[in-house]
């Protein structure tokens, strides 16, 4: 009995080290072969190449501020986009709506929102889509921020459809363009049309300002509180000369 045993267990010893040696050498696991069409299947994760930096966004609408204890954010888009909105319309193709971040005064972060028609069928499969809106994060020096997760934007716009997912939409109707001093760098800017009026003169054509006076440059007695003071009063009825 013993003889036939030792055998036995010789040959299942054998057959075990054999099948061992055979997965250790090509140190791989069995691939299942894909099913069905995969051509139709939705990207795995968001297109981090649709939504370009948008240069000179600052040129354009400043509508809002909002401040969040240390955090400052300035909320920038077209005219173009405001105007429809307060005209009751949809906010158009190509608007973008640019969010610059600010903590203790530094810019920190440049959220960016942009809507195309037909970027709604890039949003992932299984996650929500904000109509044709995609987003954007960029750091302060305006690389791209590949660790912001942009998931996570599509989630806080969702709940806004009504308002074409759009947080600031009310801001939006009630801005008056009346405001609207253009870029914010600029310190020589209307703030009733957003035209840059240095090396501008005013004429009055009240009868208490007879002559034409640039007010605008250094020429004046006039303080530059004083001078704004001029412009606010007598700007409805002048018009501007530029000097050649």
């Amino acid at each position: 009995m013993k003889k036939l045993l030792f055998p036995s267990l010789a040959l299942v010893m054998s057959l075990t080290l054999t099948a061992c040696n055979n997965n250790n050498d090509t140190n791989e696991v069995p691939q299942q072969e894909p099913s069905g069409d995969t051509s139709q299947q939705e990207p795995s994760g968001y297109d981090r190449e649709l939504v370009k930096f948008p240069e000179n966004y600052d040129k354009g609408v400043n509508y809002t501020t909002v401040h969040r204890g240390n955090v400052r954010e300035e909320l920038y888009t077209s005219r173009e986009a405001i105007e429809a909105v307060q005209n009751g319309e949809t906010i158009p193709d190509g608007t973008v709506i640019t969010l610059e971040i600010y903590r203790d005064e530094e810019l920190d972060e440049i959220f960016v929102m942009e809507k195309r028609t037909g970027w709604g069928d890039q949003t992932p499969q299984g996650t929500p889509r904000n109509g044709d809106w995609q987003y954007q994060e960029f750091n302060g020096d305006r690389s791209l921020d590949y660790e912001e997760d942009i998931g996570r934007c599509f989630t806080c716009h969702a709940n806004k459809e009504r308002d074409d997912f759009v947080n600031t939409l009310d801001e939006m109707k009630s801005y008056d363009f009346e405001d609207f001093t253009g870029s914010k760098d600029s310190s020589t800017e209307s703030q009733i049309a957003g035209v840059t009026t240095n090396h501008w003169k005013v004429k009055a054509v009240a009868d208490n300002l007879e002559d034409s006076r640039d007010i605008l440059h250094g020429n004046s007695f006039m303080e530059d509180e004083e001078k704004a003071g001029i412009i606010q009063k007598v700007l409805l009825m002048t018009h501007f000369n530029q000097e050649t």
